[in-house]
């Protein structure tokens, strides 16, 4: 029977690489390499393309066979090495989870006789996820990275939603050879179950799951994970060995005679001291926001073409691991952003494939596709490159896991930035896919200060310098401006205006919907009417008061190069019609109103929002700015004129030096980015999204010290069930206290309401939304914007014992100090344990007694519509309409502080809140 049950949860993982030919291993513009410090170079420890095949009677070292496990005689016999490593192999065997076997008694008692010296023994535990490779035998590609050693081919058993592999007497499979740092810890993880077999020779040979340790290609070692010839029911093993090598393989089936053995809910990790940067290498997120930038044309250091942006694309069900897959079908190349470099250790690594790949009769002879690490200078010059991929080749390469390592100032002082290049090279055809990239960085500042058991947050005191408080949350994103004239959609708007204390509104795609532009002339006259605009956007301004960003973007049909409508035929009759449309607004809404609204070019102009080459959409934006400029001139006001929106990468660089060629770089006066990270990237996007405006404004007199603002922000830039719960309420205050002390003038969280366009099947959708798309229900997460919304008066310091909590806090002219205190964890996203949390209050000088102490939470049972939404057992919209309840479970319901002290001049509050949870006290 294949265990009723699904496989562990699934992490992302990531990738890079490139090599110019085999003898060299880096290239800079100047046909040199990047010089370095004599230090070690990088160690590659790439998966070779040719691993010898296996001997039809399992591992062998010297010729005799290694057996660590269950049946053999002196293990000590079979091992080479030091002693250290000897016991280090007894150690781990012994800790593979072995129930329903009688001598693991045995083994357990190896486990501690020597867990002492263990402990002397062992490594620091590593934090960053290198690799993860979920396989589900029920998903034929599998096979892509199983594959048969020898005897027959196992079969695919069915139970539910899980699959297994069934092996008959004398079949056995294994892995591809993985290559791994030496230091790295590797985690595996399956079910298994035996039917009675008989031993195929010695007692020993019967079912078996082996882990290989490998030095280059030769295998030193093997622990056996499991092994037992007796009828065993399925249960779950787990084991975590540390490598000494450089790579390992797993080997399992059935040694015997007779009987089945039976695996199923493969997990794989490898596990390597460090930070994983590069957050979402199963390509969850769309191209061009935070993680992955498609290529639009051009050339790289070598001359050579970077390919189409319509040669890639995410696909499903390409590799067996969980997430999307990247495809490259013809030249193409695919982007990760820049992260910055200071010297830090680098592991890098991800999966690979190719097929049917074959250049140009005229190509370079390395032209290929494969993998880059691309290094960069401070003023974004490509100044070299390391090769993950081992080999450039044509023709088809299975899936092969690939990793290099470069040792602490490894790289030359002049890399402050590093890249992964995907890559099929321009003119080059055939396919190739990428999965589960990672970069890892290692060294000083990696180190996270995280412990979840108990927390203690310090308030205060305010001092006298101490700086208004900047409600930098009080903007949102709504995308189409035709969505304001849903009804839901303005009950959303109302709400967020008058209980979250919105300001700023960010909407676009005025050309294409309300289509102003009616007709134009041969002598490119335009007629215009606006009548649909105005009803689109009076709502907002005239009724609620609010202030827009408008994101000017798209081309009306009869400016149309053609049917992408991305680029104008005409640059100049598009600027007019900008400009048109701008004079209108102020016509209509006044000098005054107009001139405090923030204006951008272009949403996400990196993505496929613009379907054009960056040159074309610098020409635009120069265009852009010169309507804006000519606005001011005929109408005498002085706008808010910002850069492209969410430009990532150096974009925003060449459409800012487009214009200095131009001179209008001086007519900006804002900038802007998108950050999603938190869900699927790292909340360190933040500091370095905002970082990354700031220094590619730096160049341009007029853009230093320019307001940045976040003009799209959340977990994630695709669906999450978190967006739903009470961890996107943990989420929303995390961001915003990290974006306030990174100076941001206005966060835009993405969105106002669940997408209102979908027919979607229930209330709740894991959309991106504060309110559900059906009836606008708050969300925990517009629960959380409404308790910041609160928070008045002068900012007060604050500082947490560790990750994962952490506030925000302010004192009111009354006296009345407000703290919301988030429990957002990135480790353990989701969950919901209850956790001590101790605030500690500055309270010098005031009278130690308390006239209001008040305590409102937002978590799995407080102030959460998406709680009673599952306890009514998730119904659809069509089964459930009435959302009466889910709005009541929504209310915010304070309650009284059950217990503090006062102690020396400090105000004790302790508390017990949930992980992934917000808390908001208030006392005077």
């Amino acid at each position: 029977m294949v265990p009723d049950r699904r496989g562990p949860e699934r992490f992302e993982g990531r990738l890079s690489g490139r090599r110019r030919d085999r003898n060299r291993r880096r290239h800079a513009d100047d046909r040199r390499r990047v010089s370095a410090p004599p230090r070690r170079q990088p160690r590659r420890v790439s998966c070779p393309d040719v691993v010898p095949a296996q001997q039809p009677h399992g591992h062998f070292v010297s010729g005799r066979p290694c057996r660590v496990g269950r049946y053999g005689g002196d293990r000590r016999e079979h091992l080479r090495g030091s002693g250290t490593v000897l016991f280090v192999v007894v150690i781990f065997s012994a800790s593979v989870s072995c129930t329903q076997r009688q001598d693991c008694i045995g083994m357990k008692l190896f486990t501690l006789v020597f867990a002492a010296l263990a402990a002397l023994l062992s490594v620091p535990a590593p934090a960053a996820e290198l690799m993860k490779l979920d396989i589900d035998f029920g998903h034929p590609a599998w096979r892509g990275v199983v594959t048969p050693l020898w005897g027959g081919l196992p079969e695919v058993e069915r139970n539910g939603n899980t699959a297994a592999l069934a092996f008959g007497p004398g079949s056995f499979c294994g892995t591809p050879l993985i290559p791994c740092p030496p230091g790295s810890v590797v985690e595996i993880a399956f079910d298994a179950s035996a039917t009675a077999i008989a031993p195929g020779g010695e007692a020993w040979r019967t079912a078996a799951v082996q882990l290989g340790l490998f030095d280059g290609t030769a295998e030193q070692s093997h622990l056996d994970l499991f092994n037992t010839g007796r009828a065993t029911p399925f249960r779950r093993y787990e084991s975590r060995t540390p490598v000494s090598g450089n790579g390992f393989r797993l080997c399992f089936g059935n040694y015997g005679r007779s009987g089945t053995f039976r695996i199923a809910n493969l997990s794989i990790r490898i596990m390597v001291p460090g930070r994983n940067v590069e957050r979402d290498g199963s390509f969850s997120g769309m191209f061009g926001i935070n993680d992955w930038f498609v290529q639009k044309g051009g050339v790289d250091w070598d001359g050579l073409g970077l390919g189409s942006f319509e040669h890639a694309k995410v696909v499903k069900n390409a590799f067996p691991g969980a997430g999307s897959t990247l495809e490259l079908d013809g030249g193409a190349t695919v982007v990760s952003r820049q992260f910055p470099y200071s010297g830090e250790g680098l592991v890098v690594g991800g999966w690979f494939r190719q097929a049917g790949i074959a250049r140009p009769e005229d190509g370079r002879p390395w032209a290929h596709a494969g993998i880059q690490l691309v290094f960069f200078d401070r003023d974004d010059n490509v100044i070299g490159h390391d090769d993950v991929t081992r080999q450039l080749l044509p023709g088809d390469r299975p899936w092969g896991y690939h990793v290099i390592e470069i040792s602490p100032g490894g790289l030359s002082p002049k890399v402050k930035s590093v890249a992964l290049y995907l890559r099929i090279w321009g003119g080059t055809a055939g396919k190739a896919w990428f999965d589960e990239l990672a970069i890892v960085k290692q060294g000083e500042g990696q180190a996270r200060n995280y412990d979840s058991s108990k927390g203690v947050i310090a308030v205060g005191p305010a001092g006298e310098e101490a700086a208004e408080l900047v409600r930098v949350w009080n903007g949102v994103d709504l995308s189409y401006c035709s969505q304001i004239d849903l009804p839901q959609v303005r009950t959303a708007l109302r709400r967020l205006k008058e209980e979250g204390g919105l300001e700023y509104l960010r909407t676009r795609e005025f050309f294409n919907g309300p289509f102003p532009v009616k007709s134009i002339d041969a002598a490119g006259n335009m007629t215009y009417d606006f009548s649909t605009v105005d009803k689109y956007l009076d709502y907002p301004v005239k009724e609620l008061g609010l202030k827009l960003v408008p994101t000017i973007e798209t081309v009306p049909p009869q400016l149309r190069r053609d049917s992408g409508g991305h680029v104008p035929k005409d640059f100049a009759l598009w600027g007019r019609a900008v400009k048109a449309l701008v004079r209108h607004w102020i016509g209509r809404y006044g000098r005054e109103e107009v001139s405090q609204w923030v204006f951008e070019c272009w949403n996400e102009p990196g993505s496929d929002f613009f379907r054009g080459t960056d040159e074309e959409f610098c020409r635009l934006f120069v265009a852009y700015l010169e309507a804006l400029t000519g606005v001011e001139k005929e109408c005498g006001i002085k706008l808010r004129i910002g850069t492209p929106s969410g430009a990532m990468n150096n974009l925003l660089s060449r459409a800012m030096e487009a214009a200095r060629r131009a001179g209008l770089d001086g007519a900006v006066t804002d900038a802007s980015t998108h950050i999603y990270g938190g869900f699927a990237g790292a909340m360190e996007l933040y500091r370095i999204g905002i970082e990354d405006v700031r220094k590619r404004m730096e160049p341009f007199p007029a853009g230093r010290g320019v307001p940045v603002h976040v003009t799209e922000f959340n977990g994630s830039a695709m669906g999450s069930r978190h967006f739903d719960t009470q961890t996107g309420a943990a989420f929303v205050v995390k961001a915003n206290r990290l974006m306030a002390d990174e100076g941001v003038l206005r966060t835009y969280f993405y969105c106002a309401i669940d997408h209102p366009y979908l027919n979607l099947e229930h209330h709740y959708s894991t959309d991106l939304g504060y309110m559900t798309h059906y009836d606008a229900v708050p969300k925990p997460s517009f629960n959380a914007l409404v308790l910041l919304n609160r928070l008045e008066g002068k900012r007060l310091p604050v500082k947490a014992s560790s990750e994962p909590f952490d506030a925000m806090a302010a004192v009111a002219g009354d006296g009345t100090m407000r703290i919301v205190v988030t429990t957002f964890s990135e480790e353990e996203l989701g969950a919901a344990k209850p956790v001590p949390v101790t605030l500690e209050i500055d309270w010098a000088g005031r009278p130690e007694k308390l006239g209001r102490a008040e305590l409102v939470r937002i978590d799995s049972a407080h102030a959460n519509s998406y709680a009673a939404f599952e306890k009514a057992g998730k119904p659809s919209y069509r089964e459930n309409p009435d959302t009466a309840a889910y709005r009541e479970a929504a209310k915010l319901v304070p309650e009284a502080l059950q217990a503090y002290r006062f102690e020396n001049g400090k105000l004790i509050i302790p508390l017990v809140l949930e992980l992934n949870s917000v808390a908001a006290v208030t006392v005077k």
